[in-house]
């Protein structure tokens, strides 16, 4: 039992007597410390709940004086828990305005009689304090004998959880890596897990947090495996101040869960590799046949219509995403709305209800280093097109610079010039380009080369190309594509016979080397038009 004014009052060895009660519960308040001091302003070297011993040396007898004026204001400031005068030394008692002072500060007084030594009262707290503390150490054992004991129940993750709330006299929680609860000792708790923001962010291994909230204090610790894998967090909490609750017991509990939770390294590898390869089945719309592994790989197949998700990033943020699906183990499951997931050539893949897909993506994007790619609507058969959406979508919004992107959700989603780098884009149109990059057409002539210098029939170095006389072979080219190889359409657009139409492109596609009657051909050279720096004008 802690060390009290009214432990100290029921010492008969003692021969203390009361004077002045002070605030209610002030009596039972323990104890932190003892100190003796004659100072007019002993505060500077008190932290708060210390008794205060002192035999009024320097005390006047009838008037406090301006020293002691404010005397016991400043000590229940402090947050005294006492004070003990002795008399007979230098006041046969208790001077009336320190009384006074005591009963409007609320501060319990009593006086210590001369036969008595401070030493002797300074050792009974001392004493008390020690008492205390062994009695906390053997309560603590005790409660953590109970919580290894839990460890070997059938469900042994459940029963921690509840012997630890049992034991704090409040509630806990266990949290998967997403945040969602999985596992309570009540049905409902008192505290949102939602509300606690950044109490549920860590940036440390195994690290706890601290909170107060709607006067509640509040424990949340990050539960890790051995190999380092986040495996979820305990929060738990009762009512009271910040500080008042067992953080020891609740430490203890979180590292009890580490252990009955994590499997061995050999298994989780084991396992990586056997979801690995039935999500590619998946994928290649064999769902049917994974369905009978799935209980025991996912904890089971999420409901139709259905979202597939391509997670791409840094390898150590893709086992942190992956480590956000884990169902821990199955006698833990409690209808999450599980999801299928793997990893496949360097990125994770993941298959979702289409229902709470916005959830999930909102937890993986809660890292920086990821990029997720969202698949439309689809059901199990339907996987090898919604994964194909899902590669693009990844795909695109990596060359955008978004962190996500469904297929379909932007203007253009899916083009060419979206997923493809521009500098990769302007180099293959230079290059595709290249030969008819010096090509221009003499309207009063016919088909000459440009001032490099490079076709044989090229001219001088001073010849310039008179205004509205002449036209580069690209830009011919590029004419000649919008229409649609429509050689009327593209002659009135050139303000050119239709027969020098024709003559141009027979000279383009020998420089080119291609069949223009080709639609991959007419296809790559429409994009090179479209991104080449040539014509160029020097």
């Amino acid at each position: 039992m802690s060390i009290t004014v009214n432990a100290l009052l029921e010492q008969r060895s003692l021969h203390l007597s009361l004077v002045v009660e002070g605030a209610a519960g002030c009596l039972d308040t323990p104890i932190s410390w003892v100190h003796s001091s004659e100072s007019a302003d002993p505060t500077p070297y008190l932290e708060g709940g210390e008794l205060l011993l002192l035999t009024g040396l320097l005390m006047p007898e009838d008037d406090p004086g301006e020293d002691f004026r404010l005397y016991a204001d400043r000590l229940a400031k402090c947050g005294i828990r006492g004070i003990g005068f002795g008399v007979g030394v230098h006041h046969a008692a208790i001077p009336e305005w320190l009384v006074r002072q005591c009963e409007a500060s609320e501060i319990p007084l009593f006086s210590v009689p001369l036969e008595v030594s401070f030493i002797a009262i300074t050792k009974t707290i001392s004493r008390g304090i020690a008492d205390d503390k062994q009695q906390g150490f053997a309560r603590l054992y005790r409660n953590q004998q109970q919580l290894l004991r839990s460890v070997h129940t059938l469900d042994p993750v459940s029963t921690i959880v509840s012997k630890t709330a049992e034991l704090i006299g409040g509630w806990a929680a266990l949290l998967n890596p997403a945040g969602t609860v999985i596992e309570s000792s009540h049905r409902f708790l008192p505290v949102e897990m939602s509300a606690l923001g950044d109490a549920l962010t860590f940036s440390v291994l195994g690290e706890a947090k601290f909170v107060a909230m709607r006067g509640y204090d509040i424990a949340a610790f990050h539960i890790a495996s051995p190999a380092g894998q986040t495996l979820g967090y305990l929060v738990a909490g009762h009512r009271g101040e910040k500080g008042t609750l067992d953080h020891p017991l609740v430490a203890q509990a979180a590292a009890l869960l580490s252990l009955a939770i994590s499997g061995s390294a050999d298994a989780n590898r084991a396992l990586g590799r056997l979801r690995a390869a039935m999500m590619r089945q998946c994928l290649e719309g064999g769902a049917e046949l994974v369905r009978p592994y799935a209980s025991d790989l996912w904890d089971g197949m999420p409901a139709e219509p259905l979202t597939v998700l391509r997670v791409t990033g840094e390898q150590e943020a893709l086992e942190a995403a992956q480590r956000l699906f884990e169902p821990f183990r199955k006698s833990l499951a409690k209808n999450m709305n599980p999801a299928v997931f793997g990893m496949i050539e360097n990125d994770l893949w993941v298959v979702v209800s289409q229902s709470n897909a916005g959830e999930w993506v909102e937890s993986l994007l809660r890292d920086s280093r990821v990029i997720v790619g969202l698949s439309s609507g689809c059901i199990w058969r339907d996987l090898p097109r919604a994964r194909h959406e899902a590669y693009q979508a990844a795909s695109e919004a990596m060359t955008s610079g978004l962190p996500s992107l469904r297929y379909g959700q932007r203007e253009g989603a899916g083009s060419l010039e979206g997923m493809v780098e521009p500098s990769r884009m302007r180099a293959f149109a230079d290059l595709k380009l290249a030969p008819i990059s010096s090509l221009v057409f003499n309207l009063s002539v016919g088909p000459h080369g440009g001032r490099d210098g490079s076709p044989a029939s090229a001219q001088p170095d001073d010849w310039d190309e008179p205004d509205g006389m002449s036209l580069h072979a690209v830009d011919v080219l590029r004419t000649w594509l919008q229409c649609r190889g429509k050689t009327e359409e593209v002659s009135r657009t050139l303000g050119i016979h239709r027969h020098t139409v024709t003559k141009y492109m027979t000279q383009i596609a020998k420089a080119l080397s291609v069949d223009l009657t080709d639609p991959q051909t007419t296809a790559e050279l429409w994009f090179a038009c479209k991104f080449t720096r040539f014509p160029e004008k020097g």
